[in-house]
């Protein structure tokens, strides 16, 4: 089980979790909740249930489950056998891509999970993307934090478009090397095939440019603004929202370091 804590001096969230590590799809995951056509075939949305935001809502799909947990996390899987297609994808299966996770974020928008969104892509790893949702809010400002900052560009803009700008920001967070977002105030959930087709050529663009190593990640928080990331290396969907992943009990280390020191007394 997981556990969000915060700290009372610097009011910064921890994760407590005893989360494994490799990839997520590898991981066992049963009974897709939903189906999509997709290039052919189906993509399948499954649930992770150790991270599901306990409320009086219930998802569509009988295997919705209620736990203790906080937030809600699901992989939209676009092929069960391990590959990375994504670097093979023309800019209309990335736009459908996209426009898959939008709408999967406005029909998750009515139950009460959150608003911290997080859906992350490692271009190298398997076929999915991890979309995280959590109940704490961050940058909850009056005004837009995203469109205040596109004032403060200069000359850090890297790439722009009518729809989009792409720039490195001003103070990166770990691992990020630039940053787009849409030139128009535009929440994930509303992103229409226009801009989801000029964000899919510029992903192109990045991928064909740059190394591979890289994660995309799409990120919503507070003021109804979507930002994309792009980092270097695989990187935690936690990690992007700065919040600080522990893997280990507190108490538990406590104890065992109390036994230690006060052992032979």
């Amino acid at each position: 089980m997981e556990e969000f804590r915060l700290d009372p001096v610097d009011l910064t969230f921890d994760l407590i979790s005893n989360e494994r590590t490799g990839c997520r799809e590898c991981l066992p995951v049963e009974n897709a909740i939903k189906s999509i056509e997709f290039k052919g075939r189906y993509l399948r949305v499954y649930e992770i249930k150790d991270r599901v935001q306990p409320s009086r809502y219930q998802l569509d799909g009988k295997f919705f489950k209620r736990s203790n947990a906080h937030g809600y996390e699901e992989l939209i899987v676009e092929n069960e056998k391990h590959s990375a297609d994504f670097v093979t994808y023309s800019a209309d299966d990335i736009e459908k891509l996209l426009l898959v996770v939008s709408e999967r974020l406005n029909e998750l928008k009515t139950y009460d999970i959150g608003k911290n969104i997080s859906v992350s892509r490692y271009v190298n790893g398997h076929d999915y993307w991890d979309l995280v949702i959590l109940p704490i809010p961050m940058h909850n400002t009056q005004k837009c934090h995203v469109c205040e900052s596109l004032n403060y560009v200069g000359n850090r803009e890297i790439y722009k478009t009518e729809n989009l700008i792409a720039y490195v920001p001003f103070s990166p967070k770990k691992n990020e090397v630039a940053r787009i977002t849409t030139l128009k105030h535009t929440a994930i959930e509303e992103l229409d095939s226009v801009v989801a087709f000029d964000l899919a050529n510029l992903i192109i663009k990045i991928i064909n440019k740059f190394t591979n190593e890289i994660t995309f990640n799409i990120k919503q928080s507070g003021a109804d603004h979507f930002e994309l990331d792009v980092l270097a290396g695989e990187n935690d969907p936690i990690d992007t929202l700065g919040i600080n992943r522990i893997n280990y009990s507190p108490e538990g280390l406590q104890k065992k370091m109390s036994e230690k020191l006060n052992n032979g007394k």
